[in-house]
C-alpha cells in the first residue's frame, strides 16, 4: 500500500533544533558509500552462491537462479545511482516537505493518524538504538492516538545490517516485528545467523518458518529496495525521519520531535497531547 503524505503549510523549525551533530547521526561519505556498495554486491553474490551450491536438492542450480542474483545486484546499483541524484546532492531541509511512501513496512498507531512518521534506520546504528530506547517509547506513550509510526530499512553499515534487517522482516511476517526490533537494538554487534535465530526463539517465533524466510532472496531485495528509496529521498545518514514529509535527521532529543509534532497538529487543527 502506497500512502503519500499531502502538502501542508510549512511550519519553521530553528536550525539549532534540526541540525544533526556527529554524536547524533551516522553519515556516510560518497567514498565510503561506494566501498560499501561494492562490499554489499559481493556479499549478495557470495551468499546466494553459497546457498544455491550448498543445498543437497538437485533442483537448485546457479544458472536457474541467475535472474534473482541480477535483480539483487541491480537493486544495489540503483541505490548508488539514486544517491548521486537525490536532491542534487543537497542536505535535507526541515522546512521542505517531501512525499514519502509508507510502503507496506512495519507500523504502529492508527493508519488515519494526523501525524505520519517514517523512520529510515539501521540496526547497527547506535544512534538509532538511542532513539528506539529513549524517544520512541515516549512518542508511543504520549501520542498513541495521533501518530502512525513506520519503520523502513536503511541498511548501510555493512552486511550484518542487511542480515538483521532481513531477520526483522521475517519477524514481521509473524506479526512480531516490534518485539524483534527491540531485541536487535538491545544486542547490537551480535548479528550472526545463529544469534538472529536465538532472538527469534526469544520472540517465540516459528523457527522453521523464520529460517526459511532468512534464505528468501525476495526478502533481501525488499531491504535493498528500502535502502535505495532512502537514498532517493536524499538521506545520507541514520536515523533519518520524515514527519508528515518534513525531514529530521539524527537521534534528536524528544523535545525536538514534540516541537515538530505539535506544529503539525496545530496546522491540522488537532489538539496536541500534553
Amino acid at each position: 500500500m502506497d500512502n503519500l503524505i499531502p502538502d501542508a503549510p510549512q511550519v519553521p523549525v530553528s536550525s539549532e533544533q534540526v541540525t544533526a551533530t556527529k554524536s547524533e547521526v551516522f553519515v556516510i561519505s560518497r567514498s565510503v558509500f561506494n566501498i560499501g556498495i561494492a562490499a554489499l554486491i559481493s556479499f549478495v553474490l557470495g551468499a546466494l552462491t553459497v546457498f544455491l551450491f550448498s543445498t543437497q536438492s538437485a533442483e537448485f542450480h546457479l544458472a536457474e537462479h541467475q535472474e534473482l542474483i541480477n535483480q539483487a545486484v541491480n537493486a544495489v546499483i540503483e541505490a548508488q545511482g539514486n544517491r548521486d541524484t537525490a536532491n542534487n546532492g543537497s542536505r535535507l531541509d526541515s522546512n521542505s516537505r517531501i512525499e514519502v511512501s509508507v510502503d507496506d513496512d512495519p507500523a504502529h498507531g492508527p493508519v488515519d493518524a494526523p501525524i505520519i512518521i517514517v523512520e529510515f534506520s539501521d540496526f547497527n546504528c547506535q544512534y538509532c538504538a538511542r532513539f528506539a530506547r529513549d524517544t520512541l517509547p515516549l512518542l508511543r506513550q504520549n501520542y498513541s492516538d495521533q501518530i502512525n509510526f513506520v519503520y523502513r530499512d536503511f541498511a548501510i553499515l555493512g552486511p550484518t545490517s542487511v542480515d538483521a534487517a532481513v531477520a526483522s522482516e521475517c519477524a514481521n511476517d509473524q506479526d512480531a516485528f516490534w518485539v524483534y526490533h527491540d531485541l536487535l537494538f538491545a544486542n547490537q554487534g551480535n548479528f550472526s545467523q545463529e544469534s538472529l535465530v536465538t532472538y527469534a526463539v526469544q520472540a517465540e517465533l516459528d523457527i522453521e518458518q523464520f529460517t526459511s524466510c532468512l534464505a528468501d532472496s525476495a526478502v533481501r531485495q525488499e531491504v535493498l529496495a528500502d535502502t535505495a528509496e532512502a537514498q532517493r529521498l536524499g538521506a545520507t545518514g541514520t536515523p533519518t525521519f520524515f514527519i508528515n514529509g518534513r525531514p529530521l535527521v539524527g537521534a534528536q532529543p524528544y523535545e525536538v520531535f514534540v516541537s515538530m509534532i505539535n506544529a503539525e497538529l496545530a496546522t491540522a487543527g488537532t489538539s496536541s497531547t500534553p
